[in-house]
Parts: structure tokens; C-alpha cells; sequence
């Protein structure tokens, strides 16, 4: 029975074109008609009389009513009428008192309710299947008739009538325009009487459900005559307590001398050089040292300002062994970056590490004011690009 309904949806579904609505939620009314089936069998229980296969079709057609909760679940009910079907077989008379012929006749009829869910497909069209039952009258009618004038001449009948509630369920689909819809479905039953009984029926199905409002489309303005170019506007001003160029809100050396060289990104000095000298032959930072780097250390902590890069140089005065006193010059230089880290900056390579030993002196080496000068460590930026005008 199944392949019938599948046929019937693959055949509404090559219907089904493009379309602005789809099945809505509301109220529906819908009636429509088609074709049942029925299949039984009659057995006269008499010797040489054979069965009765009954598989006839008749009209059917039906008034239904419901209510959809969504665009995937509804409920629905009506009436459906199936139809009759005969079936005789006449034969010669081999047994005297046998009947020479025997027809069964069925009819059915009932009240139905489904649930029904919904498988959209698109705006316009929907596969359903529904599960409910059927408060279904069934008679089933068998004619024997006896030759005369032997008796039992005449004809003799035997009656009996299903009126019990009944499993039902269904598949279809329905193509929807606006209010419409044309459905196209089979519906089968779980009756005891018959060995099979059902139908295919297309309807015509109406949905109260309120219009979607669409706004009006607005005719486009006439284009208006092209201005002539303007001026570029001056560049809107904004705060800048260091006067650098760089707005207060972006800057992230906001305490800059005014007049220095600054980065375009940050804000901070291009020209930045930090100096610190050391005590003869040594290499370890002094408390003034450290309060010094400390200054910066904030400023090398920054994310924001993480392209800052630069040099560290060491250095030492003439006195002693130059190749010694190149050693000296960048365990200085070392010891910086070493305090440097130890305050949670990452320099991440982008500081590079000298010692030059007695070379580039900045004082006299004959003195010992000008000796203290050289001996030293120089922190210096190496990667600023252009600067912002004063």
C-alpha cells in the first residue's frame, strides 16, 4: 500500500514551483476526493464453492478541519467517505442444494483525527506524514443464492458491520500559494474486516492565517547635480598634554620632553639614550643604576610599544688589558639586559648585546673624572622611523 502514497508524492512534488508563501499557522478548511481500495476475501464455507477476492476501487471523498500549532506540527479531522465495492462469481451447480452464486458487497465510512508533522521544504512546498485513528462504520455483505425449487431456493444473506475505533495513518504533500494549498495524500486503515483498505485523495485546502504586511518600495530620489569638490577639512585636533604629535588617547610615552624626535605609533623618544656608569674593574649595577632602569622598565613592559628595539653597549676606560677589558665591556652590557628580565621584559632578541672594551671613549682617560666617564653602559633605540612635526 506504501508505494502507492510514495508514487502519489514524487508526482506532487514535480508540481511544486517557486513561490513567496509557505505553509502558516492557523486555522484550515479543506475537502477533497479520489480513489479507495478494498481487499477482502469471501468464503461461502460450502463443498465446490470457491472464495470471493474482492480488490475493487471506488470514489471517495472527504471534509477535514484543523489547526496548525507551527510550521512543523498540526492536528486535523473530518469526514471521509470510502466508497462501495461488489464482487460476485457465478458457477454451475455440482452439488444439489449448493448456491450457483455468491457475491460480497463492502462499505465503509467514518470520522478521522491526525496529528500531522511537517517537513518543509522551501516557502511553497511540504512533505507531512500523520498518525491518528478512524471511528469507522464497515459492512460487509455476502449474497448466497440457492436454484429452486429445492429448497434452500432463493437467496440468503450475511451481514455484519465494524463500527469499532480503528488505528489510521498517512503521507502526502502540499504545495502552498497564499491562503492554498493543493494537497495530494494516501491514507490507509487498521481494520479486522478487511485485509486491506485505503485511499488517495487530492484537496484543495484553505488557511485563515493574517496577512504578512510588507512595506510600500519608496521611489528612489532623482540624482542630485554633483557638488563641486570641497576643501579637505582640516584635521580634527585632540588632546596631546607632551605636545609630541601623538593624541593622549594612543600615547603611550605621554610625559615626552617637548621638542624630541618621537615614534609615530607610540609617542615614545626616538633619541632615548641611557647611560650608567660603573666602579673600576667591575661589572655589577649600583642602587642608582637600578633606579635608573627602573624608569624604563614600565615603558618596555608595554605590548603596545613591543616594536622598541635598540642596543646595549659596554664599555670600559684604558686602564689594564685591552682583550680583558673587552670582556669586562659586555659582562657590563650583559648585566643590564640580565636586571632587565629579572623585571618580567621580555626583550624577545630585539636588543642586541656589545662590548667595545676602551674603544669610543666620551672623556679623557687621563684623568680620573673622564676615566669614571668611560666606564659605562649605553642603552640606546635603533628603530624609529620618521617622526611627528613639532
Amino acid at each position: 500500500m506504501f508505494k502507492r502514497g510514495m508514487v502519489l508524492c514524487a508526482l506532487v512534488s514535480a508540481l511544486a514551483v517557486s513561490s513567496a508563501f509557505g505553509a502558516e499557522e492557523g486555522f484550515f478548511i479543506g475537502a477533497g476526493a479520489g480513489q479507495s481500495t478494498m481487499k477482502a476475501e469471501s468464503d461461502a464455507n460450502l463443498a465446490g464453492v470457491p472464495e470471493i477476492d474482492l480488490d475493487e476501487n471506488d470514489t471517495a471523498y472527504k471534509m477535514y478541519a484543523g489547526y496548525n500549532f507551527s510550521r512543523y506540527f498540526g492536528i486535523e479531522g473530518g469526514y471521509i467517505e470510502l466508497g462501495s465495492q461488489n464482487q460476485s462469481e457465478t458457477f454451475p451447480v455440482v452439488i444439489t442444494g449448493n448456491p450457483d452464486k455468491i457475491e460480497a458487497e463492502v462499505s465503509a465510512n467514518g470520522w478521522q483525527g491526525f496529528g500531522v508533522l511537517y517537513l518543509p521544504l522551501g516557502d511553497s512546498f511540504d512533505l507531512f506524514a500523520k498518525l491518528g485513528g478512524i471511528a469507522a462504520n464497515i459492512d460487509v455483505e455476502t449474497k448466497l443464492r440457492f436454484p429452486g425449487p429445492i429448497p434452500p431456493a432463493g437467496t440468503e444473506h450475511d451481514k455484519s458491520s465494524e463500527g469499532n475505533g480503528m488505528w489510521a495513518y498517512g503521507a502526502g504533500a502540499a504545495w502552498n500559494f497564499g491562503h492554498w494549498s493543493i494537497r495530494g495524500e494516501y491514507e490507509a486503515y487498521d481494520t479486522d474486516k478487511l485485509d486491506d483498505l485505503y485511499a488517495v485523495t487530492g484537496s484543495l485546502q484553505y488557511t485563515f492565517f493574517r496577512e504578512k504586511e510588507t512595506p510600500a518600495p519608496v521611489a528612489a530620489p532623482a540624482p542630485a547635480p554633483a557638488p563641486k569638490p570641497a576643501a579637505a577639512p582640516p584635521p580634527a585636533k585632540c588632546p596631546d598634554g607632551d605636545r609630541d604629535g601623538v593624541c593622549d588617547a594612543v600615547d603611550q610615552c605621554p610625559t615626552t620632553p617637548a621638542g624630541k624626535k618621537v615614534d609615530p605609533a607610540g609617542g615614545c623618544d626616538c633619541d632615548y639614550t641611557l647611560s650608567l656608569e660603573f666602579a673600576f674593574n667591575s661589572a655589577e649595577l649600583s642602587v642608582n643604576d637600578k633606579v635608573e632602569i627602573d624608569q624604563i622598565i614600565p615603558v618596555l613592559k608595554n605590548p603596545k610599544v613591543g616594536f622598541i628595539a635598540g642596543e646595549v653597549n659596554g664599555y670600559t676606560d684604558s686602564t689594564g688589558d685591552e682583550k680583558y677589558n673587552l670582556d669586562l665591556s659586555k659582562r657590563r652590557a650583559q648585566s643590564v639586559v640580565t636586571y632587565v628580565q629579572a623585571q618580567g621584559v621580555n626583550l624577545g632578541g630585539r636588543f642586541a648585546i656589545n662590548g667595545y672594551g676602551e674603544a669610543h671613549p666620551v672623556a679623557s682617560n687621563d684623568t680620573a673624572e673622564g676615566r669614571a666617564q668611560n666606564r659605562r653602559v649605553v642603552l640606546r633605540r635603533t628603530d624609529c622611523g620618521p617622526a611627528h612635526p613639532q
